[in-house]
């Protein structure tokens, strides 16, 4: 496993299949489309707002993404683009989204390459076995590629937005 990414590293290149967020009066988004998301698409133009998450439609992980979603404007107006990323599928992440109507990308990292790359997979126990998942982590990348900052082991699901926001509030001249 790789060292921690920090704060001041690269941040690792990715290709991911996606699926775009809802947008009011389109017609739903298409998993069938066949999208690819790489971070190199944002260089030179936007930041990044990576956060990584465990499962589509799980009770935390729907109260993170939708408060995302609340913020997804502001972060809009500021040029930086929000994406989510889970081990579930492009399917899986067209009905959360269609369900939720979330106005941002969602990356299907089925492969669990990203998560790898980015470190965010950790070993848990269930029931006496050791299981494998993703631990809720968010990494805001500038557009140069660099890490600007990183939040792990997300407690406050509801506030997290608001406090990335306040973050690129800072940082973003």
């Amino acid at each position: 496993m790789p060292d921690e990414l920090e704060v001041g590293d690269r941040a690792p290149a990715f290709d991911l299949p996606a699926v775009y967020g809802y947008k009011a009066g389109a017609t739903s988004p298409s998993a069938e489309e066949k999208v690819h998301i790489k971070l190199k698409d944002f260089e030179d133009k936007k930041w990044v707002v990576m956060a990584f998450y465990a499962v589509d439609s799980s009770p935390e992980d729907t109260r993170l993404m939708i408060g995302f979603n609340e913020w997804n404007r502001k972060f809009k107006t500021r040029e930086v683009e929000v994406l989510g990323c889970s081990w579930n599928g492009v399917n899986s992440h067209q009905q959360f989204i269609e369900v939720y109507q979330l106005g941002f990308t969602l990356l299907a990292d089925e492969y669990k390459k990203a998560t790898e790359l980015y470190g965010v997979i950790k070993e848990v126990d269930d029931l006496g076995t050791m299981v494998k998942q993703i631990e809720r982590t968010t990494f805001v990348i500038d557009k140069t590629g660099m890490i600007r900052g990183i939040w792990r082991n997300i407690e406050d699901l509801r506030e997290h937005p608001r406090e990335i926001w306040e973050f690129i509030q800072k940082e973003k001249k």
